[in-house]
């Protein structure tokens, strides 16, 4: 392993394991990354080594332009270190095959030096914040408890299914195994760290090792966070204009672009669709799942990007109502954790993925097998997921957890079909309500044909180009 310093080095700002003078050099003299902020970097981008590298893979890694701009420079000095690569390479097994991947990478991020090297990088992030919802040249900022609860919804994706306090740690420290964890993350998870209380007061769990599953953290992020200026004024330009946004249904992001691009609405209103339209805007999902949760349940789904009505009713009742305060200035810049937050922008949260709605994937399975069977119509087909739904349900209407699922699901028709469902031996009501609603859903989805499977787990592009006015940025 190349070697390392042992002692901060107050001048340059760096932990433990990386003082100034022990950093290698090039050929040329240039003065190049330590390693272990190569291992650091690499750290917050596994997902990039899932699959083991060669060289060649490892160059061609560096010079796509979807990595970020963090990434390469570390694969840049990987690469043009021959102790630097020969280190990762016997990471994992102690021996060298030419190729490096993310086991390797964690192998180095567990060596209890390069932990406090991330604690200490993650504590200074704290310090030297930059959102990952701001706009490009925003000014660093203290971290407050409402940018770590923003932070820990907006990268949910990547975190564990289960979050504790040791957990929080684990993250902070690099030793937690994640495809993705930009120093906005890291940061979060160090400021609940630095602060006990407040993860107690936001998660309910006074004991570190007690979790909170990742579903429920989102839920109490949604109705705990304190909203941006520009969230709180978007939310009720969108509650003021109902008639606008909610016009021939439920908000999609291709009605939030047609509101935004029609000149012929207020600047309040394009504004208020721009910054719902954008990717992964945290105020379109914390909508998106108000009524019935990040999790979903066997009737409805979760992040299934359609905002109802009752979401919108759901948010404004059970959220804080509430702005957050201005943001503070950094007391203790860094300027090398200011770069690393600026880079750490451009690695944007994965899309929420959909959850629940079991009954409606059915329908939309029986909805395409319709297409190639001929004779079955799509009441045919809804009837028969009827059956299936009724005799699945009917079988489990006895457990306490089915009932929770039902009760969770929230309609009044689910609502009186369970409870004629008891009057009847559990059978009869609950299968007609479904069947009929199955009617209704599954000729909506024929319809909509094949583009749900295809378009509805798309990456979305940084910003959203189908926008014609300047980004309406979340926070500034």
């Amino acid at each position: 392993m190349p070697k390392q310093g042992n002692a901060v080095n107050e001048k340059c700002g760096q932990p433990p394991a990386a003082n100034c003078q022990t950093t290698a050099t090039s050929g040329e003299g240039e003065q190049q990354m330590p390693f272990e902020e190569v291992i650091s970097i690499l750290g917050r981008h596994e997902g990039l080594l899932k699959a083991p590298q060669d060289r060649e893979g490892l160059e061609k890694l560096r010079d796509d332009d979807k990595t970020p701009s963090d990434a390469k420079q570390a694969l840049s000095a990987l690469l043009d270190n021959k102790a630097y690569f020969a280190a990762f390479d016997g990471a994992k097994e102690g021996k060298t095959d030419g190729k490096i991947s993310a086991k390797d990478v964690q192998k180095l991020q567990e060596r209890p030096e390069m932990r406090v090297y991330a604690d200490f990088k993650a504590a200074q992030f704290t310090d030297n914040y930059v959102p990952s919802d701001a706009p490009p040249n925003s000014p660093a900022r203290a971290m407050t408890a409402n940018d770590a609860m923003r932070e820990l919804f907006r990268y949910s994706e990547s975190l564990p299914k289960n979050i504790s306090l040791e957990t929080l740690q684990n993250i902070a420290d690099g030793s937690e195994k994640m495809d993705k964890c930009p120093p906005q993350l890291a940061a979060a998870a160090k400021f609940f760290v630095q602060n006990p209380d407040q993860w107690q007061a936001f998660s309910g769990k006074d004991n570190p090792t007690h979790s909170v599953s990742r579903d429920r953290l989102c839920d109490l992020a949604s109705f705990n966070v304190k909203l941006s200026p520009q969230e709180r004024k978007a939310l009720d330009t969108l509650d003021a204009n109902r008639d606008i946004f909610f016009k021939g249904g439920g908000i999609k992001t291709d009605k939030l672009e047609s509101i935004a691009n029609n000149k012929e609405n207020s600047k309040e209103v394009r504004d208020a669709a721009n910054l719902l339209a954008q990717p992964n805007s945290m105020l379109f999902s914390m909508l998106d799942n108000a009524k019935h949760g990040a999790g979903g349940n066997f009737f409805n789904k979760a992040n299934d990007r359609n905002i109802s009505t009752g979401d919108l009713d759901a948010f404004l009742k059970k959220g804080s109502n509430q702005v957050a305060e201005p943001p503070r200035a950094s007391m203790r810049p860094v300027e090398s954790a200011q770069r690393a937050m600026v880079q750490g922008q451009e690695s944007q949260p994965d899309p929420k993925k959909e959850k629940g709605g079991g009954f409606t994937k059915l329908l939309e399975a029986l909805s395409y097998l319709t297409m190639f069977i001929p004779g079955i119509g799509m009441a045919g087909a809804a009837a028969a997921a009827g059956r299936m739904i009724g005799t699945v349900v009917g079988r489990s209407v006895a457990t306490s957890a089915t009932r929770e699922a039902v009760t969770q699901a929230g309609t009044q028709t689910t609502r009186q079909a369970l409870s004629e469902s008891a009057r009847q031996g559990g059978r009869e009501g609950l299968k007609d309500g479904v069947r009929d609603a199955g009617i209704d859903m599954a000729k909506d989805l024929g319809k909509e044909g094949l583009n749900r499977y295809r378009d509805r787990n798309e990456e979305p592009a940084p910003g959203n180009p189908n926008l014609e006015q300047p980004r309406v940025w979340a926070q500034s």
